[in-house]
């Protein structure tokens, strides 16, 4: 499912207003001296005044026409016209929201581990912890990882990714959704994954997917939705509450090997928003929200179309990281926050630590999330995509939903006023009718009031019939067994 940044969104309905009181005191006026008009002239000019008559014909009878028309005007010139405003209001209302919780989903950063060749990268990146680092072009190792007993380095890293996350991934595991997502060069290499969650004793055998270093798909745009998808050789079948996701580089060793980018790991513990809805206490560092992707030429609509999304307020973001964008998509970007008006400060991987491999993708977000969590505001993240550029925002928290709510998208009453009309004119037929007795009119008359009333009833509330057969079938259907 394709996520649209710029929907186009029906004009609001202007509201109506009921017609004054004073109009329908002078429409009673109108009908009682019709009604007089009618009576008075039949009455006799001498001997006792027939009361019975007169209350009859111009007392009950004009005030019940005449509470049978103020509910057709009122039913035409305010109530119609207020439901269908309601009505697309509402039906507005929810589209406009249901696009901004879309364009505000995103995965939690639970935990993590970064491992860089410069310590403590994301505190000397931003100057909270001495100055920046500063390797261009440099092709640095993992110094912090040396090779184990049998030579390789793979099983100390992995060990240094996951036991500082061992108490996490232990309580992850207990709900039976989980599954590891790692970012490698070999797909056999999930039985090192495995081999080290042996050796951490962590409960269960998960599922672990490869995601390849092939192409730069981004974090998310395929990770939001529940639906069974794929993509290449990773496939999801639907998303998991916990999500670990590993990634790392490392050279080859040996002296004839070509060492291009610079070392680096990361592990991501993600939840889902399904689980952040399941459990919001469940502590977080920060939330990697919806990316947008496009065009590199594209680049400065694409950041207009995400900082109008208003994931958080544009005026508190603060810091732009960004790295692998090269030519085209590095100018365009750049170009594009200069003149999108933010203050931020950038921060590039590849000056700070050289060259980078595709585990960059997450080691920037990674290190964006933890300064989001140190209380260092929004984090502008742009990463080269397939399509040419990604942006995305790591916020500790998402704005939340703001379209107001106004009472009359609810206008929607029980009882509309054509069960006024309907009424009204039943007590007037009867009034009318000759006084014989219950008679076939009186019947025939009373069946069809009753039967446009359920008429007008279902048409006012299609939906509530609905669900009442529904409930009603699946009642019987339980009791049938």
């Amino acid at each position: 499912m394709n996520f649209r940044w710029n929907p186009q969104f029906p004009s609001e309905r202007v509201s109506y207003e009921p017609l004054s009181i004073w109009f329908y005191l002078v429409l009673y006026l109108i009908v009682e001296g019709f009604a007089l008009a009618l009576v008075v002239p039949g009455l006799p000019k001498y001997g006792s005044i027939p009361w019975d008559r007169v209350l009859h014909y111009a007392v009950a009878v004009p005030f019940f026409c005449w509470l049978a028309l103020s509910c057709v005007v009122y039913w035409f010139a305010y109530d119609i016209p207020a439901t269908q405003a309601a009505e697309h209001n509402s039906a507005r209302w929810h589209q406009i929201t249901g696009w901004q919780q879309q364009s505000r989903l995103g995965m939690a950063v639970l935990d993590s581990v970064i491992l860089t060749p410069e310590p403590d990268l994301a505190e000397h990146m931003l100057a909270l912890e001495g100055t920046p680092p500063e390797n261009p072009g440099k092709v640095m190792a993992l110094g912090s990882i040396d090779a184990a007993d049998d030579g390789s380095r793979l099983n100390r890293l992995l060990d240094a990714l996951l036991t500082p996350l061992a108490a996490r991934l232990a309580q992850a595991t207990k709900g039976g959704s989980f599954e590891i997502v790692m970012q490698c060069d070999h797909e056999a290499l999930s039985s090192e994954v495995l081999a080290a969650w042996g050796r951490l004793e962590l409960p269960g055998k998960p599922l672990v997917r490869w995601l390849d270093n092939g192409r730069d798909v981004g974090f998310a745009d395929r990770w939001f939705e529940s639906e069974a998808r794929s993509y290449g050789r990773y496939v999801q079948d639907r998303m998991p509450k916990y999500r670990l996701l590993l990634a790392w580089h490392l050279n080859k060793s040996g002296p004839d090997a070509e060492h291009r980018d610079s070392e680096a790991a990361v592990a991501l513990l993600l939840g889902s928003p399904a689980l952040m809805v399941e459990k919001p206490e469940l502590k977080r560092q920060a939330w990697l929200l919806r990316q947008i992707a496009g065009d590199a030429d594209q680049a400065d609509r694409l950041l207009a179309s995400l900082l109008k999304a208003e994931q958080v307020p544009s005026e508190r973001i603060r810091h732009f990281w960004h790295s692998g964008l090269k030519g085209l998509a590095q100018h365009a970007t750049l170009g594009a926050v200069r003149e999108s008006g933010l203050k931020v400060e950038a921060h590039a991987l590849d000056p700070a630590i050289g060259p980078q491999a595709p585990v960059a993708r997450w080691v920037i977000q990674a290190l964006a999330a933890k300064m989001a969590h140190f209380g260092q505001g929004p984090q502008l993240i742009a990463l080269p995509h397939e399509q040419g550029v990604a942006l995305n925002l790591v916020v500790k928290e998402p704005a939340p939903v703001d379209v107001p709510w106004k009472e009359e998208y609810g206008y929607k009453p029980l009882l509309g006023p054509e069960f006024g009309v309907l009424t009204s004119f039943w007590v007037v037929s009867m009034l009318l009718l000759p006084d014989e007795g219950w008679s076939t009119t009186d019947t025939l008359v009373t069946c069809l009031t009753i039967l446009f009333m359920l008429v007008s009833f279902i048409i006012r509330h299609p939906g509530l019939i609905s669900r009442m057969a529904e409930s009603t079938a699946e009642f019987v259907a339980s009791i049938i067994g």
